[in-house]
């Protein structure tokens, strides 16, 4: 399944919903104690010191720190994250294989662009609100753009593992939401020509699909795959 910006918000407001906390090194797992003890021995400084309060509030909980959060949905597989050694990026590698960015001032107004700072980043939601992963005392909270309770953010950047769709188009099937996990595959199925759904305008999501509709789709995904070869 392709990654989008949209995508993203959506997956940045559910952790806010669920109240994700914050543990240095962590991409969205549950958090254990077994994993929260490897996470003190693999980063000391950054975690030992919390450690009690992780225990008390974290524990059970997913946990992201702040890029962590943007990996957590790079690399997110319908119910949790699998780790991807070429897109384990820091804040600031992030910021700087970044092809498009920008400073602050000039952020575009385009959810799931993320903002950043030195050592730190977020994702822009829309109408002047950031979701990041705050800190461990905090974990992923909602907070403006700009004004009281702002963080300083300096720059902007497009995530260089996600696309970016610049407008939302309307929903090709009205059953299926924009905010589904399965959305934007099913829209680009339907935008190859792979899927036509049903009369009534739905794509009817629990339906069975049938041999002779299965048979169909063989053959489409057979055409494109010639049309590319030629």
């Amino acid at each position: 399944m392709s990654k989008s910006n949209l995508g993203l918000v959506t997956h940045c407001k559910t952790a806010v919903k669920e109240k994700w906390g914050y543990v240095y090194g962590t991409y969205g797992e549950i958090l254990t104690a077994s994993i929260l003890n490897q996470k003190i021995k693999q980063y000391l400084f950054q975690v030992k010191k919390y450690e009690d309060f992780i225990r008390q509030n974290w524990l059970g909980k997913r946990t992201v720190d702040c890029v962590g959060l943007i990996k957590s949905y790079i690399w997110w597989n319908e119910n949790a994250p699998s780790y991807q050694i070429a897109t384990d990026k820091s804040a600031n590698n992030m910021y700087n294989i970044a092809k498009e960015k920008g400073i602050i001032s000039t952020l575009p107004e385009l959810p799931g662009i993320c903002v950043w700072r030195t050592s730190h980043i977020g994702v822009y939601i829309g109408d002047g609100q950031v979701i990041e992963s705050k800190g461990t005392k905090y974990g992923v909270v909602q907070t403006p753009l700009t004004g009281k309770g702002a963080n300083t953010w300096t720059h902007w950047l497009k995530c260089p593992y996600i696309e970016y769709i610049e407008k939302e188009s309307s929903n090709t099937f009205s059953d299926v939401k924009n905010d589904r996990w399965s959305y934007e595959s099913i829209e680009k199925a339907a935008k190859l020509g792979l899927v036509q759904g049903n009369p009534d305008g739905t794509f009817n999501l629990t339906g069975y699909l049938t041999r002779e509709q299965a048979a169909v789709i063989a053959v489409r995904i057979y055409e494109k795959i010639m049309e590319v070869i030629k």
